[in-house]
This record gives structure tokens, C-alpha cells and sequence, in this order.
């Protein structure tokens, strides 16, 4: 298993190639770049043919604006506060890079770019599982990371349970999520200081306070992550939510990996049996003429 990076490699390397460049002389061109994730979540890249010291990065993302009062406005501030301008129409935030005079390595900026959904996703997670730390009592929330995914935070005493409700729509992708998730939940008996983690198809308990008693037709089932205090101490707190935030991406990228290592072992399999079947071919029949001590012919198929 692999962790995936947090920012958008494509994102980062549109972004680089302006603010890191081989011929400073050169002049810069306009460009107007668009890029769409798999979670519905877009970006543009714009330097206009005017204005070419000025580079505006915007972002849309369609739980922006469920999580902004809870850690995303936060996450804005603390990681963009030096960059955010009025927000672009179809986009949620947008941030204004001065090329020629930027605040710090080009290398750094490049990564904050990149990295705009990770941080601000990240601030909704930040925020409740700082209150774990400081023992602030947050109310319950809930919401839609995806069409079909669901996050809730149910904060209580010393700890911050994190439930993912997942679903898939293709049937493959729902039985090899299935059987990942059981492993997943297994393979945390081998793991002692790891969050405790459980996987039902049933509703949680803890969902009785959002009014989910019974099963959801069709939802694949709740991944449930309860976060306590030694979780999140120290240093931790930055990890924990760098992969509690990705948890989906993972998954996903996960069982994609295993679809292609099916189809590659089907491959491997199907040409094993070619070899097999073109070995048990019978040779065509020759037919080779014969003479007689007499001096007649006859044909004989050898």
C-alpha cells in the first residue's frame, strides 16, 4: 500500500513552469489552463495578455461551501491569507500570485499551489481534531465529499469519531472495495498504536444522532475512524489529517490498481492457454507416393 502525494501534479507543474523558468528574458505567454479531478473538483490557471507580472489560480470544489464555517475559511486563511482576491464567477476561491515578486522560494509556492484542495479539505478535519486536542466540545457535522461519499464528525470526550459512508457504482469497483475494506480492518491488529478502525454495511450508533437508524439501499457500507487525544499529540496531528482527508482518493486508487493487476493476471492466464492449445495441434497430413516391387504407385497420407 502506498500513500498518494496531496497535490495536483498537473496543477503544480502548469504553476511551475511560470514561476520557475530556465530564460528570465523571455516573455512570458498568456495562458488560460482548466483542470477537472475525478471528485468534481476544478481549477483554472490564467495570466492575461494585459497583465502578464500576474498569475490567478481559482478553485471549485462542491463541498466548499458545507465545510467553510467549519475549519475550511480557517484553512483559507492560514495557508493563502497573503494571496486570496475576490473569487472568480463559477469558482470558489481564488488566489493572486505576483510573478515577479514572490513571497519566498518559487519551490515553496509551487507546493501551496498544488497542495489548494489537501489544505483546505484539511481545515474541516483540523478543526475537530484540534478540538480533541484542547478539549472543546463541537457540535456533530456532516457532509458530501463526493456524490457517493459522506464524511461525519461526531466529536466527544478525548476523542473525534470520523465516519466515511462509501458507495460505488460499478459492481466491481463495490466487491473489491468490499473485500479492502475487511482487510483493511484486519490488518489493524498488526498495528498497535494505529486508530482502532471498523467497516459494517449496518449504520453506526453513533449515525443515531443524525437520524440513520437502519441500512441505506445500495450504500456499500461506513468506515468508522475514532481519533483520541494520542492520536493527534505532538507531531501527529498534521499526518492524521493528511491521510484521514485522502482516505477516499486511496481507496480509489487502490482498487483501480487491483482491477489492473486482475486483468493482468487474465492476460497472463489466457496466454498460457494459447501456448497449451496450439501445442496439442495435430501436423496437416502429407501425402507421399509410393512404388511397388512390380513398379506401381500407390499414395499413402504420412
Amino acid at each position: 500500500m502506498i500513500l498518494l502525494e496531496p497535490g495536483n501534479r498537473i496543477l503544480g507543474e502548469t504553476v511551475q513552469a511560470q514561476l520557475i523558468r530556465e530564460n528570465t528574458e523571455e516573455k512570458r505567454d498568456a495562458i488560460d489552463v482548466r483542470l477537472c479531478d475525478f471528485d468534481d473538483v476544478m481549477y483554472r490557471i490564467v495570466i492575461e495578455k494585459e497583465n502578464r507580472s500576474a498569475m490567478r489560480v481559482s478553485f471549485s470544489a462542491p463541498w466548499w461551501n458545507q465545510i467553510k464555517n467549519n475549519g475550511g475559511e480557517d484553512a483559507l486563511n492560514k495557508h493563502y491569507k497573503d494571496l486570496v482576491t475576490d473569487a472568480e464567477a463559477g469558482y470558489d476561491v481564488t488566489l493572486s500570485v505576483n510573478l515577479d515578486s514572490l513571497p519566498g522560494k518559487p519551490e515553496d509556492m509551487v507546493t501551496r499551489l498544488a497542495n489548494i484542495k489537501a489544505n483546505l479539505l484539511g481545515g474541516v478535519f483540523d478543526f475537530y481534531l484540534s478540538s480533541v486536542l484542547k478539549g472543546g466540545k463541537q457540535s456533530a457535522f456532516r457532509f458530501k465529499l463526493r456524490a457517493d461519499t459522506e464524511i461525519f464528525f461526531l466529536p466527544g470526550n478525548e476523542r473525534c469519531t470520523i465516519i466515511y459512508a462509501l458507495d460505488f457504482k460499478e459492481k466491481v469497483d463495490r466487491a473489491v472495495a468490499k473485500v479492502f475494506l475487511q482487510e483493511f480492518v484486519d490488518a489493524k491488529r498488526t498495528l498497535g498504536a494505529a486508530p482502532p478502525v471498523a467497516y459494517n454495511a449496518n449504520p453506526p450508533l453513533e449515525l443515531k444522532e443524525f437520524g440513520i437508524n437502519e441500512p441505506i439501499p445500495g450504500l456499500l457500507g461506513y468506515c468508522t475512524f475514532p481519533i483520541l487525544k494520542s492520536h493527534v499529540d505532538k507531531d501527529k496531528k498534521e499526518k492524521a489529517i493528511a491521510v484521514l482527508q485522502s482516505f477516499r482518493t486511496y481507496l480509489q486508487y487502490h482498487i483501480k490498481c487491483s482491477k489492473s493487476f486482475f486483468h493482468s493476471r487474465m492476460r497472463l492466464r489466457v496466454r498460457e492457454l494459447m501456448t497449451v492449445l496450439n501445442r496439442a495441434k495435430q501436423e496437416p497430413l502429407v501425402e507421399a507416393t509410393k512404388r511397388t516391387i512390380t513398379g506401381r504407385t500407390f499414395t499413402r497420407a504420412i
